[in-house]
């Protein structure tokens, strides 16, 4: 089972954010994770022309 490393709690629970889900902690709100539901829109950073 997965151990928070900030307070060693085992709650956590999925909160999505837009193109972003994160795993949180229940018991300190330390994030564990970050995964991004639609990896397909990080291909637009791999170019830094896009951001001109």
């Amino acid at each position: 089972m997965k151990k928070c490393k900030n307070c060693g709690g085992n709650s956590f629970v999925k909160v999505p954010e837009f193109e972003k889900e994160l795993t949180v902690c229940l018991d300190c709100g330390e994030v564990g994770s970050i995964r991004f539901v639609n990896p397909s829109i990080l291909k637009l950073y791999i170019n830094p022309d896009n951001f001109k």
